[in-house]
């Protein structure tokens, strides 16, 4: 018969994985990315909306035939 005491205690193992390493670096830098996403969400609707006015879907010349469209009247 053994001397030394039995344990009857349940041995903790740590069981995280990896990824729930990678949830905690996400969650801890989740503002961080938030605001950067925002930032290019930004950027791309800024460039959206140059790129339909330079496609003529807002021109700013507003010329039909070559005259302008505030001077029609003078032309009919």
């Amino acid at each position: 018969m053994k001397d030394t005491p039995v344990r009857l205690a349940k041995e903790t193992h740590d069981n995280t994985t990896s990824f729930d390493v990678f949830l905690g670096v996400l969650i801890r830098y989740s503002p961080y990315i938030v605001l950067a996403l925002i930032i290019i969400l930004i950027l791309l609707i800024i460039m959206l909306v140059f790129a339909v006015a330079q496609a003529g879907g807002a021109n700013m010349t507003m010329v039909e035939s070559g005259n302008w469209y505030n001077h029609m009247q003078d032309v009919i």
